[in-house]
């Protein structure tokens, strides 16, 4: 009886001090303080502490201070789990949900293009813009294609701009599956192809305002060009008329004087 009251102080003297040694080591892990953390986890995971078995599964799944390594997490959870800790169950269920779904997180990480927000979507009709207009209802016509295209083209811009930043995209349920630092790899890889669309909107857009300036400018000159026309004209005309109206005058004051009674 004795002999059993001692090991039983034994495992509860040994249980509060791994109780202490976890407390520690999460206070360390909270700080960052990763080489100091992961000793007394390993320790303690090695000597069959659950919980702490459990934390090396989520600190080698989501790379906390030391490379991301799934398998090696999965290893720790499947040891916690069959320790009998709950929550162990429901990450090897995640990480089961994560490997059905790799060529999703593959996509983002390595692959993504950003087709999907490409100026294309938008469906933005380029204006046919001629080189000049001659009549306002072919200026008009030509302004409200442009107008048009504008409003479009903004509403692709506000669009990519509510995406921003890169990786918010991402849909909220496959980066639940993944770590960290592949958060911050599909991030990375999505501000670049953000940067590509940018780019390509941006050299379709300066076509377009190069276009606008060169019709505006040549619509401008043929307009310039044809109310100094219609002036020259105009002047033209009204000198006419007034060497007429003079020559009339003449004839009718010096007629008098001719006529033979």
């Amino acid at each position: 009886m004795k002999a059993a009251l001692v090991l039983m102080a034994a495992l509860a003297v040994g249980n509060l001090a791994q109780a202490d040694e976890l407390a520690d080591a999460n206070k360390l892990m909270e700080a960052k303080n990763y080489t100091g953390a992961m000793p007394l986890y390993v320790k303690l995971a090695s000597s069959g502490n659950a919980a702490a078995q459990f934390r090396l599964g989520e600190i080698y799944w989501y790379g906390e201070g030391v490379p991301a390594d799934t398998a090696k997490g999965d290893e720790w959870f499947r040891k916690a789990d069959a320790a009998g800790y709950a929550e162990a169950k429901a990450a090897l269920t995640l990480s089961a949900q994560r490997q059905a779904r790799q060529k999703d997180i593959d996509y983002y990480v390595q692959g993504y293009d950003g087709a999907d927000v490409a100026l294309s979507n938008a469906k933005c009709v380029t204006p046919d813009i001629p080189a000049r207009s001659t009549n306002k209802q072919e200026i008009k016509g030509v302004g409200d294609g442009i107008d048009a295209w504008m409003a479009c083209y903004n509403g692709f811009v506000q669009k990519l701009q509510d995406l921003l930043p890169a990786g918010k995209a991402i849909p909220a349920d496959l980066a639940n599956l993944m770590t960290d630092a592949e958060v911050g790899r599909a991030s990375a890889q999505m501000d670049r192809a953000y940067t590509a669309v940018i780019q390509d909107a941006r050299r379709q857009a300066d076509k377009i305002v190069a276009s606008r300036t060169a019709w505006q400018a040549g619509t401008n000159e043929y307009v310039n060009t044809e109310n100094d026309r219609a002036a020259r004209h105009k002047e033209m005309r009204d000198r006419e008329m007034l060497d007429f109206a003079t020559a009339s005058g003449s004839v009718r004051d010096v007629a008098p004087n001719n006529i033979k009674r």
